[in-house]
C-alpha cells in the first residue's frame, strides 16, 4: 500500500471537498495516508477517520493575533509538517494551495527522488492576490512556480474557467498535467432528494448556507427583497463565518420572514436540512476573478438536495451548468417571486451527475 501524504494548511473542516476526498481514500483503502493540517477555530465538528493513519494538527492563526504570533504559528506548521514528511517518507504527496507549499518544497528539494507530486487549488489566485498577501505565502509561491509546478504530475482547479486562467498564468506547464476536479457533494446525499417538489406552494422557503459579508455578497439586497414579498417568501440563513457588521445587520432585521442561525450547520447534516427548502441562494458579488469564475460547492449541494438555485448573473463560472433549475438574477433589481418561479415544479434527475465519487475518479486513478 502506497504511503500518501496530504498537506492542507487551512483547517480541513472549512473545506468539504478535501474531507470528501479523504473519505474516498478511507472507503477504498487505497493508501497508507497521513494528513497535516491546523485546528479549526470556529467550533466546527472535528473531522476524524478511523482508517487514516493520522491527522496531525497545529494551532491555526487568528486574525486577532499579533503579526509576529501569526508568523510563529505558521512557521510551526511548516516545521512540524516538514519533520513529519521526513519520518513518514511518502511515495506520493498531495498538497492544497500555496499556503501548504513550504514544507513540501523543502522536503522534495532535498528528499524528492522518485516522489510523485499532486497539487489541488480550492481557489484561483492571480498575481494581484499574491502581491497583496502574506510575505511567506508570496515566497512559497515563487518556490511553486520555479520548482513545484514543473515537478508536479497533476495540478487541478475546480472548474474549466479557472484551469484555463491558471494555464494562461503559467504557459510553460504541459497541458496534460492540468486537470479539473469539481466541488461535488457525496453520492450519499442523493438519498435525501425529493425528485419532484410539490406544486401550489403558499410560501416559498429559501435558504443560504456559508460565509457572508455585507461588502462581498448581496445579503442586504436579498433581505430587502424578501421583506417586500410580505410573507410569500421565507429566508433562513445558516452562517458562522461572518464579519461583525454583517452579524449586527442580520440581528437587527427582527422579521418573522428572515431567520439567522448563528452556528451555521455541520456539513454532514446539510442534506436533511436542505431537503426542507425550495430555493438555495448564492450571493457573491464577484468582485474578483476567483469569484466571478466560481461554481461554488453550494451550487451542487443545493441541486443534489432537490432545490432550485438563485445566483447573481455576474458569476460567469455558473453559466456552463445552467438548467431550468438554476436561475441567474440581478440582485439589485429583482422582480416578484410569482414572476421568478411561476411553476414551482423542480426536476433534479440530473443531480446524480454531481457526486464527489465521479469527480474524484481520475484523481484516484492517477494517485495509484
Amino acid at each position: 500500500m502506497k504511503r500518501l501524504a496530504v498537506v492542507h494548511y487551512l483547517p480541513l473542516e472549512f473545506y468539504p471537498p478535501a474531507v470528501n476526498l479523504l473519505n474516498a481514500f478511507a472507503e477504498k483503502e487505497l493508501f497508507n495516508t497521513k494528513v497535516w493540517t491546523t485546528h479549526n477555530n470556529k467550533q466546527r465538528q472535528v473531522f476524524k477517520s478511523p482508517t487514516l493513519t493520522s491527522i496531525s494538527r497545529t494551532i491555526a492563526p487568528k486574525k486577532s493575533d499579533y503579526k509576529g504570533f501569526r508568523l510563529l504559528k505558521y512557521l510551526l506548521f511548516n516545521f512540524k509538517t516538514f519533520m513529519g514528511l521526513l519520518f513518514f517518507n511518502p511515495e506520493v504527496i498531495l498538497y492544497y494551495e500555496s499556503y501548504s507549499a513550504g514544507p513540501v518544497y523543502w522536503y522534495l528539494k532535498y528528499f524528492g527522488n522518485n516522489k510523485r507530486l499532486f497539487i489541488h487549488c480550492h481557489e484561483y489566485f492571480d498575481a494581484q492576490w499574491y502581491a497583496k498577501g502574506m510575505s511567506l505565502v508570496k515566497l512559497y509561491h515563487t518556490y511553486e512556480k520555479n520548482y513545484l509546478y514543473p515537478k508536479a504530475a497533476w495540478i487541478s482547479q475546480t472548474n474549466t474557467d479557472r484551469i484555463q486562467m491558471f494555464a494562461s498564468d503559467h504557459p510553460k506547464l504541459p497541458s496534460g498535467i492540468l486537470k479539473v476536479v469539481p466541488n461535488y457533494p457525496p453520492q450519499d446525499w442523493l438519498r435525501h432528494t425529493n425528485l419532484i417538489k410539490p406544486d401550489g406552494h403558499t410560501v416559498i422557503k429559501t435558504v443560504y448556507v456559508g460565509s457572508l459579508s455585507l461588502k462581498d455578497t448581496f445579503i442586504k439586497e436579498y433581505c430587502d427583497w424578501v421583506l417586500k414579498q410580505n410573507g410569500k417568501v421565507y429566508f433562513h440563513i445558516y452562517a458562522y463565518n461572518l464579519h461583525d457588521d454583517t452579524i449586527a445587520y442580520l440581528k437587527s432585521l427582527n422579521s418573522d420572514y428572515i431567520v439567522f442561525y448563528t452556528k451555521g450547520v455541520e456539513y454532514n447534516k446539510m442534506p436533511a436540512l436542505l431537503a426542507d427548502y425550495d430555493i438555495g441562494l448564492i450571493l457573491y458579488k464577484a468582485h474578483t476573478k476567483n469569484y466571478k469564475y466560481n461554481a461554488p460547492n453550494k451550487l451542487f449541494e443545493y441541486l443534489v438536495c432537490g432545490l432550485k438555485v438563485f445566483y447573481p448573473d455576474v458569476m460567469l463560472g455558473i453559466k456552463p451548468y445552467l438548467t431550468e433549475n438554476i436561475i441567474p438574477l440581478n440582485f439589485k433589481n429583482m422582480t416578484s417571486i410569482d414572476a421568478l418561479v411561476p411553476n414551482f415544479k423542480t426536476s433534479v434527475a440530473s443531480a446524480s451527475d454531481y457526486t464527489a465519487e465521479d469527480a474524484f475518479k481520475e484523481l484516484l486513478h492517477e494517485l495509484q
